[in-house]
């Protein structure tokens, strides 16, 4: 243990050696009288080790004999803290010398008490006892908090620290409660774990917008425990979805094409035609944007305004867009098949002209299969259709069906098939007749066989 350099200074002060230096004592050879030789001063109390809660006084022994005449300084931390009663560090008022004692009193104990203190006698040849303290705390987590405020990108990562006041050091557990899941422990596997001192941290790498949740930091000891929890928010760029992907309109008719797009950070939304910006001066679009949702009304003027239509969200993360095709051609939805029954929905500003339902069989590299379906009344430029595939002569086997419409524009349809199963029912008098079943209906398909 290091001491102070004056301390030396006194064992080699001329004035405390033990032999005289004044001329007229060291010539004083018939008169003098001898000196009483002095005794070594020793420390009878052994060294110990004591335990104290934080906030409690604690003594720290030190019994010299002969105590009279007898000088001890306590040291600690690499410092002087006394030198007989006198103390060195004023800012330490927690510290102070029993009366009448060289008994070192330490009031309402701190952590930071906690190691070797020495009690040493100023002598030529010093004697010393070492006491070691050790202050005891239950858990107390002084801060937990993520870099960043919390917030990560997806795929980016993350660190999260606890800083922890606890003596004996304490076990220091972590754990997430994300969305629409428990709170679960997280271990090796989730993230890195470090320690440095009383600071406790947690590292997660290639962060999914999954892993947002309340993250928890548990200190354990045998005293007791304390928990201490903080928010992350992993955001991603923005996801865009759009009402429909192709809109059917017609010239001096006003469309309107819908999209929104979802984020934790709300996205700026802008909208493109063929790849041009829109400005909001442009006077056949009005832009009408309210937090994540944005339409975008189109009022076409002639054949050009038609065309691909992008609505692109962007946020700090990224950018993301869909596309919305506006066509003056048929549009066919919601197309359903349920045994020999097709419908579907057409939508057209423009007077419908022709419509047909092409087939062909799925396992082979056949021709398509063309079957006229008739016109339906119009609803609001909307037509509804209901047709039945039976007695139209086909062999069994399954079919791709799709379904096309001309306008007084051009043709429209869907661009992907739904599939179709022909199949065989004997009746009574053993004659064999086409009956229609959708692929997915399995268990009419079974009810059928087992006719």
């Amino acid at each position: 243990m290091q001491r102070r350099e004056t301390i030396d200074d006194i064992y080699d002060d001329p004035l405390l050696g033990d032999e005289a230096t004044d001329d007229e004592t060291m010539n004083d050879t018939d008169n003098s009288e001898p000196q009483p030789q002095k005794i070594k001063a020793v420390i009878e109390t052994p060294p110990k080790h004591y335990e104290v809660k934080a906030g409690e006084n604690v003594m720290l022994e030190c019994k010299v004999t002969p105590d009279k005449g007898t000088v001890a300084a306590w040291f600690a931390k690499d410092s002087q803290y006394f030198m007989g009663s006198i103390g060195l560090h004023p800012e330490e008022t927690r510290y102070s010398i029993v009366e009448d004692t060289k008994d070192l009193m330490i009031r309402k104990a701190q952590l930071s008490d906690s190691g070797v203190f020495r009690c040493e006698t100023l002598q030529k040849e010093p004697v010393g006892v070492n006491h070691t303290l050790l202050v005891l705390q239950a858990p107390i987590i002084i801060n937990m908090s993520a870099s960043n405020g919390g917030r990560a990108a997806a795929g980016g990562d993350i660190v999260i620290t606890c800083l922890v006041a606890a003596s004996p050091v304490p076990t220091v557990l972590w754990s997430v409660t994300r969305k629409d899941r428990g709170n679960e422990r997280l271990t090796e596997k989730d993230a890195d774990f470090h320690v440095e001192g009383n600071l406790y941290s947690m590292h997660i790498k290639d962060l999914k917008k999954e892993d947002t949740g309340a993250y928890y930091c548990y200190a354990l000891n045998r005293l007791g425990s304390h928990q201490a929890e903080t928010t992350v928010v992993v955001n991603g760029k923005p996801q865009v979805h759009v009402a429909k992907t192709i809109v059917n309109s017609a010239v001096q008719i006003k469309a309107v094409l819908q999209c929104a797009a979802h984020e934790e950070i709300r996205p700026h939304i802008r909208w493109y035609k063929d790849g041009q910006l829109i400005e909001n001066n442009m006077a056949q679009y009005v832009i009408s944007t309210s937090g994540s949702h944005s339409n975008l009304t189109v009022s076409p003027a002639g054949d050009a305004d038609f065309g691909t239509f992008t609505c692109e969200a962007e946020n700090e993360y990224g950018t993301h867009n869909r596309s919305i095709e506006l066509v003056q051609s048929p549009v066919v939805e919601d197309l359903d098949v349920n045994g020999p029954r097709m419908t579907w929905t057409v939508h057209s500003h423009q007077p419908l002209e022709e419509m047909e339902v092409q087939l062909k069989s799925a396992n082979e590299d056949g021709d398509w299969t063309t079957i006229n379906v008739p016109l339906p009344e119009a609803s609001h430029h909307r037509y509804e259709v209901s047709f039945t595939l039976e007695d139209k002569q086909l062999q069994p086997g399954k079919y791709m069906a799709v379904v096309k419409v001309k306008n007084s524009k051009s043709w429209g349809g869907t661009n992907e098939p739904a599939f179709v199963t022909v199949v065989y029912r004997q009746n009574s008098a053993h004659s064999i007749r086409p009956v229609y079943t959708a692929l997915s209906t399995i268990l009419m398909y079974l009810l059928v066989r087992m006719l």
